[in-house]
């Protein structure tokens, strides 16, 4: 009797370590994946008046580009959100396709990011790769979804941007807007 229990408490133990399947994902908006103490006005604030005197089309304007960017690219990410279950809506950047269907892709709070305009900041940036039978069909590419699926804080660069998060094994569905 005592090695069952001792056996029981072991399997209860080990299963609530686990991730459940059956956890509800938390719908979350853009504004989640930036931490609190973190602020982008701030951070515009910082540069407003150095872009007021540069002149467009510039040498100068080029490096205070840079600079920039390079910053946007160390945006801190929100670390309360690793590997938690969630469900946020977005614009995707195309990576890669599997028999019509995008599979894997940037998940971005914009239409056209990362392809007409410089890339958001990396805590505002998601690479998604779908679960087997998800993706997007190509002609679906423009339209807003809802990505569901256990965030990560794991980076990585791409050719059109560079993420912050992963959602490996992601669930895909339309946005459907509020009226």
């Amino acid at each position: 009797m005592k090695s069952l229990s001792i056996l029981l408490l072991c399997v209860l133990l080990i299963a609530c370590g686990q991730p459940n399947p059956q956890t509800p994902h938390e719908e979350i908006d853009w504004d989640a994946l930036v931490p609190e103490e973190y602020s982008s006005e701030a951070f515009m604030a910082k540069y407003q008046d150095e872009i007021e005197q540069t002149e467009d089309d510039t040498p100068e304007a080029e490096v205070l580009y840079q600079k920039i960017m390079d910053e946007m690219a160390n945006a801190p990410l929100n670390e309360k959100l690793n590997n938690k279950r969630i469900k946020l809506p977005g614009f995707i950047a195309p990576l890669s396709q599997q028999k019509g269907r995008i599979t894997e892709f940037l998940l971005v709070p914009y239409f056209g990011a990362c392809i007409h305009v410089p890339p958001p900041p990396v805590n505002q940036t998601v690479l998604v790769k779908t679960a087997a039978g998800y993706g997007i069909w190509t002609e679906d590419v423009y339209e807003p979804i809802w990505v569901s699926g256990q965030i990560t804080l794991e980076g990585k660069k791409t050719d059109i941007g560079e993420a912050g998060y992963l959602i490996a094994g992601a669930t895909i569905e339309r946005y459907e807007g509020e009226d």
